[in-house]
């Protein structure tokens, strides 16, 4: 549930990234939530006297928004991308038969500062507490995510990125994320494996993290 307050109205209500990427889900669900599913099912002891098979009850999805919103919202998502802040994505991903892929997404940056102001409305002093920047984003009709980058602290101030580096991240993602996507390989790139963006995001420390987020609807 969001908090409501001033930062919530202003887009600043330090929503995790999984509910951005669950939000970008229920969009393209057309109003319909359904659950994260991290395990389809365990198998224990195969080809033995006590073999189980544990599988994932489908459960239907619930509607928490009316279709016709989800459908408005996902167009005011696609002109981010078409002609907004996120166009640097556009047409980064094509699907089997090499067609232009439909992405939406918004973008934000947020330079969160600790300001004392005066009775005359100067600001008496101002404190870095981070910064972040974060694109939430679906592509075509299933896939849907969300990327931050995120810098807690006084180190925040040596850093001016903008929400413009989550977008340029999902691009350098494209041929780590093109046989998921499209089912097909893709040319090596910068960011060719997925394995080395995780490995970067669980050896970043303290100063600096990056976090990639990405699901899928139906099978």
């Amino acid at each position: 549930h969001l908090v409501p307050s001033l930062a919530t109205s202003i887009g600043s209500s330090a929503d995790r990234p999984a509910a951005l990427a669950e939000l970008m889900g229920i969009v393209v669900n057309d109003g319909v939530r359904r659950p994260s599913v991290r395990i389809d099912h365990l198998h224990f002891a195969a080809a033995t006297p006590f073999e189980t098979l544990l599988e994932r009850r489908v459960e239907p999805g619930e509607q928490v928004l009316p279709a016709e919103i989800a459908q408005v919202a996902k167009r005011a998502l696609l002109r981010v991308v078409d002609s907004g802040t996120a166009r640097r994505v556009k047409g980064a991903y094509r699907d089997a038969d090499d067609k232009p892929l439909a992405i939406g997404g918004k973008t934000g940056t947020g330079d969160h500062r600790f300001q004392v102001v005066g009775a005359d409305g100067s600001v008496k002093s101002s404190r870095v507490m981070n910064r972040a920047a974060t694109f939430a984003f679906y592509i075509g009709d299933r896939f849907y995510g969300v990327v931050t980058a995120f810098v807690p602290g006084a180190k925040a101030a040596g850093y001016d990125f903008t929400s413009a580096l989550p977008v340029q991240i999902l691009k350098e993602l494209q041929p780590a994320l093109l046989p998921l996507i499209a089912g097909k390989d893709a040319s090596p790139g910068r960011c060719s494996e997925v394995r080395r963006v995780e490995t970067r995001a669980v050896e970043a420390t303290q100063s600096d993290a990056l976090a990639v987020r990405i699901g899928k609807t139906g099978g």
